[in-house]
């Protein structure tokens, strides 16, 4: 009840639809096609609107299937919208945000039992009540982004690993394989965590003490993610007759980050965009993907002493502030609603506790990592693995939203360490005044 009723009337103050295009109207639009059984497509030919007349390039994309955004999202919110065709609630707005609501409670729940199973009911209380009331977590529940849907499958794939302690004999592969199949599901709906079991492989070599048995876990859980991810990007192949992985967004992403003259931040600026002039969307979006790789390692290999000021620059966009929500809710610019004030005192809060959650990772971190429990060093590589991928492309605040979990689960650690070396120095202070 604590994580759902700030998520509700979130989602009841801004019951608003997405304005302007944009990612959330997007994934609206792409749904509504899911629900009808048409497949995730580009807007018919009898769409409304979509097209001014015969002579559009658009047309000759007129009901092709499209890869760029990664289906996981638009296809649950495809599927929410069609479970309520059957039950009888109505396609609204206000049901997505719902959703992701739920979404969010759902995960405050496994933070909860998560730092339960790594410590004590302290802190699991104290990291699942954190997590309910976190300003930027409530806040993208009132968008129609998949933000929320990832960090719960995330969260879930953590905590189904991390939910014994660990033996030097090895993890049972039915687990293993229950981790990759959530880690899956995850990927389809952002791909940054396709390569966490590099990460893992990394962890075992060392907890196991055996190179085999640690490669053997991590191609277990690859075996899992390989579940859903093989067969869409089958489909992307076949639907565009070319090699297509699981969405065709990897070459903006990697131009948007590196060409020679970004600034590390989002920009719709550049060579990036230049040069598909006049081609229907569906050969942009694979010339793109294609060429927008090519411009980005061409420009790292050519310019390489300008990668740190530019990783500098991508680590400050992805972290200097975490009231973003607020503007994703507002369509980006498109649908302000909120009174001047409240938006202040809202974006007040958001970054004043992310703040204060920062600085108390930074301070215990290594502490909490560095521990006989190898699951602690595992969420503590899962939030800087998550803050690290976005550096390969881009900085955006939206990016660290999945790391904000395993942070609270540190921050909760050192909140109840730090109040039990008080408590300690309290007594051991009234024990010296009675000598």
């Amino acid at each position: 009840m604590t994580a759902i009723i700030p998520r509700a009337a979130w989602i009841a103050y801004n019951d608003r639809p997405p304005q302007g295009l944009n990612d959330p109207a997007l994934y609206m639009l792409f749904s509504e096609f899911i629900a009808d059984g048409k497949g995730y497509i580009r807007p018919p030919a009898d769409f409304p609107g979509a097209y001014t007349g015969p002579g559009d390039p658009n047309l000759a994309s007129a009901g092709h299937e499209i890869a760029y955004y990664p289906v996981g999202y638009p296809a649950t919110v495809g599927a929410l919208k069609k479970a309520g065709d059957i039950f009888g609630w109505e396609r609204s707005t206000f049901s997505v945000k719902l959703a992701n609501g739920v979404f969010g409670a759902i995960t405050s729940v496994m933070i909860f039992l998560l730092a339960l199973r790594l410590f004590d009911r302290r802190v699991a209380g104290v990291a699942g009540v954190l997590h309910a009331v976190f300003p930027s977590q409530v806040y993208y529940t009132g968008t129609v982004l998949s933000e929320a849907l990832f960090t719960m499958l995330w969260v879930a794939a953590l905590l189904a690993l991390l939910w014994n302690p660990w033996k030097r004999s090895g993890i049972p592969w039915p687990q293993l394989f229950a981790v990759g199949l959530l880690l899956s599901a995850a990927t389809m709906t952002r791909g940054i965590t396709l390569m966490f079991p590099a990460v893992l492989f990394v962890a075992w070599l060392f907890q196991t003490g055996s190179w085999k048995r640690a490669l053997t876990q991590s191609l277990i859980v690859w075996a899992g993610i390989a579940v859903l991810i093989v067969p869409w990007s089958v489909r992307n192949s076949l639907a565009f007759g070319t090699l297509v992985g699981p969405s065709t967004n990897l070459g903006d992403d990697l131009c948007i980050g590196n060409y020679y003259g970004a600034q590390g931040a989002f920009t719709l600026e550049g060579k990036c965009f230049e040069g598909t002039e006049g081609l229907p969307p569906h050969e942009v979006e694979i010339e793109r993907n294609r060429e927008g790789a090519k411009i980005a390692i061409k420009d790292v290999v050519n310019h390489p002493a300008r990668m740190p000021k530019l990783v500098a620059q991508k680590a400050y966009w992805l972290l200097y502030k975490d009231d973003d929500g607020i503007w994703a809710a507002e369509s980006y610019g498109n649908d302000y609603f909120i009174p001047g004030f409240r938006r202040e005192v809202l974006a007040f809060a958001a970054n004043s506790i992310y703040y204060a959650t920062g600085l108390l990772v930074i301070a215990g971190g290594l502490a909490f990592a560095l521990s006989r429990d190898w699951r602690r060093l595992i969420v503590m590589l899962g939030f800087l693995y998550c803050l690290a991928i976005p550096l390969a492309f881009f900085g955006d605040p939206r990016f660290h939203f999945p790391a904000i979990p395993l942070a609270i689960v540190i921050a909760a650690w050192v909140i109840v360490s730090l109040w039990d070396r008080r408590g300690a120095g309290a007594r051991t202070m009234a024990a010296e005044a009675l000598v």
